[in-house]
């Protein structure tokens, strides 16, 4: 199925690893020019040699720290300068780790929303100017199971994921005129290195031996495994496609089932 992606030019936060390297592959695959961005540089390059030799494909990449409002608009000056403009923007960058809530000081709690939410809001505002101009553009946000399911340790990943499902529903209505499609993707144990970094977090903080924790979450998930990176890449690169022209606001799980709700 050709998804009409040839040419298209799209941003990666978050695309040295993990999920977002994945998306990033897939997209080169079917055509279109990536703008890698995340903080660590060499990773960053590391990341970018592979893809290249790997895809073929035309990938580039900007270091940046979203959290800081002039590397986002940055990111963004620098890839219209390299593609000429953008289509797809994807927010993967950043993760917010589970904590016990009475630990958490008044900063602390502060600083969680720009692990997460600012990150994507930051991103946006200078994408969604782009992209309106253009009357055209795909945006898909990462969110995760626990914005829709909340946990005694999961509160700060809860509350962030939460308000990245709705700022995806409310930027869907609200750009939907101008030809913006905005969605959600919604993961949920991947097997990653920053799945490993969580559950090692989760066994410190209920006291559990990590294999314990591990066998756990396994065991409520209904097709019994963890997801794969190259799962999720594939249905955040269907929505970044034409054929997905009538799909916006929506929050696509891939969770192996592990949502209870409707």
């Amino acid at each position: 199925m050709d998804l009409g992606l040839s040419g298209q030019s799209a941003i990666v936060t978050g695309g040295s690893r993990s999920i977002g390297r994945a998306i990033a592959a897939t997209l080169l695959r079917e055509g279109a020019r990536v703008m890698l961005v995340a903080r660590d540089r060499a990773r960053l390059a590391a990341a970018r040699a592979v893809l290249a030799q790997e895809t073929g494909g035309d990938v580039y990449c900007f270091a940046a720290d979203l959290e800081r409002d002039a590397d986002a608009r940055a990111m963004v000056e620098n890839t219209i300068q390299t593609f000429g403009h953008i289509d797809i923007h994807v927010n993967c960058a950043g993760t917010v780790n589970p904590a016990d809530f009475a630990s958490l000081t008044e900063a602390r709690w502060a600083a969680v929303f720009e692990e997460k939410l600012n990150l994507y809001v930051r991103c946006l505002r200078y994408v969604v100017p782009h992209m309106q101009a253009r009357k055209a553009g795909r945006i898909i946000n990462l969110a995760g199971v626990a914005g829709r399911e909340g946990g005694a340790i999961t509160i700060p990943v809860g509350v962030n994921n939460s308000a990245v499902l709705n700022l995806t529903k409310s930027l869907a209505r609200a750009l939907a005129r101008d030809g913006i499609l905005v969605n959600a993707v919604v993961p949920h144990i991947i097997d990653t290195d920053r799945q490993d970094e969580t559950m090692a977090k989760l066994a410190a903080i209920s006291g559990k031996p990590e294999a314990e924790i591990r066998k756990k979450r396994l065991d409520e998930l209904p097709l019994g495994r963890m997801g794969r990176p190259q799962e999720v890449a594939d249905v955040v690169t269907f929505l970044a496609s034409a054929r997905a022209s009538f799909v916006s606001g929506a929050a696509w799980h891939v969770d192996g089932g592990a949502a209870h709700g409707i």
